[in-house]
């Protein structure tokens, strides 16, 4: 539910700087809109890992998030030093959260293939 405000936010802050083209304080709100659901995200999962009892499940939960952010620093990273070394484009946007979604994904997918239980068990 928390992301489907991020569904409705972005699009409306999108929409309103392209019509009103907004500057200073009137911008910095509209940019911090769509980040709001993202920050409610970040305290949900907080939020389960606290109160998660079972250690396996909530040490996956952080290893994913791990690798994830991982994956994020790196792209990060790849793109700063591009652009010291020159390059003057950028990267297509939100390729970073993508990065970490994809990071996550595959951590997930890894660590479920390593620690499979044989169905006779």
């Amino acid at each position: 539910m928390v992301l489907a405000g991020y569904l409705v936010l972005f699009p409306a802050a999108s929409y309103v700087a392209d019509r009103i083209h907004p500057t200073g304080a009137v911008l910095w709100m509209l940019a911090v809109l769509p980040v709001l659901p993202i920050l409610g995200v970040m305290s949900l999962m907080g939020q389960y890992l606290r109160n998660e009892k079972d250690e396996y499940k909530r040490d996956l939960a952080v290893r994913c998030l791990l690798w994830g952010t991982a994956g994020m620093v790196i792209v990060n990273l790849f793109s700063t030093y591009l652009r010291i070394f020159g390059w003057n484009g950028q990267l297509f946007p939100f390729s970073e959260f993508f990065v970490f979604l994809g990071f996550m994904l595959v951590a997930k997918i890894s660590y479920r293939m390593s620690n499979r239980v044989p169905a006779d068990e």
